[in-house]
């Protein structure tokens, strides 16, 4: 075999393996969740749901606390569609109630749960804004205003928390129900783990 031959056969080797190994890493590349169209639901909602979507579909220290993007944006999608809006004593953000069911994530075998009935209070801090600032209500959230974009995405964050299991089998954060010092400080939690990101919807 001559030496321009021996190169040609060379470059052809070359030529067809670089698109196959980069078909093989596609291949094993885990599919993410698609976003959802959501139909029926006001624009707070709505927007909140793109804004944590967004944050959730990329590796950062957010979505590695909810177990990773194809983790938490499934569960995210699973969650979506059972939020109402309703008028709740003003105590309460978020409300979720009836018999959970548990799930796992085929691909990653994370287990969650999801709630029968999901209310969120249109008489909260996800909706209000705060105007006299002596009566201090709605309240922050975390460290955000009332009513703003990152505080939406915040809120439902925390939500996300009480429905992924972590490694250790726990809740990523604790049941809260009626604690408010136990709500406040799950909310610090998940702040400290995407403040990056929440910082980015001001």
């Amino acid at each position: 075999m001559t030496l321009w031959t021996s190169s040609l056969f060379i470059f052809l080797l070359l030529l067809y393996a670089v698109p196959g190994r980069a078909q093989t890493a596609g291949n094993n590349a885990e599919p993410m969740a698609i976003p959802l169209t959501l139909t029926k639901r006001d624009r707070e909602v709505t927007q909140a749901y793109a804004d944590v979507f967004k944050i959730l579909s990329d590796e950062n220290p957010c979505s590695s606390f909810y177990g990773g993007p194809r983790t938490a944006t499934t569960v995210l999608n699973n969650f979506m569609p059972a939020i109402e809006s309703h008028r709740l004593t003003r105590d309460v953000t978020f409300l979720m109630s009836g018999r959970p069911r548990l799930l796992q994530e085929p691909l990653t075998g994370t287990s969650y749960r999801l709630f029968e009935k999901v209310t969120v209070n249109t008489n909260s801090s996800f909706y209000q804004r705060r105007i006299d600032t002596i009566l201090r209500f709605p309240s922050d959230v975390g460290r955000y205003p009332p009513g703003t974009r990152p505080a939406r995405a915040l809120i439902l964050l925390h939500e996300l928390g009480h429905l992924i299991q972590g490694q250790n089998g726990d809740w990523l954060i604790p049941d809260d129900g009626f604690n408010d010092a136990q709500s406040q400080q799950n909310t610090l939690r998940i702040q400290q783990a995407c403040r990056a990101q929440l910082q980015l919807l001001m």
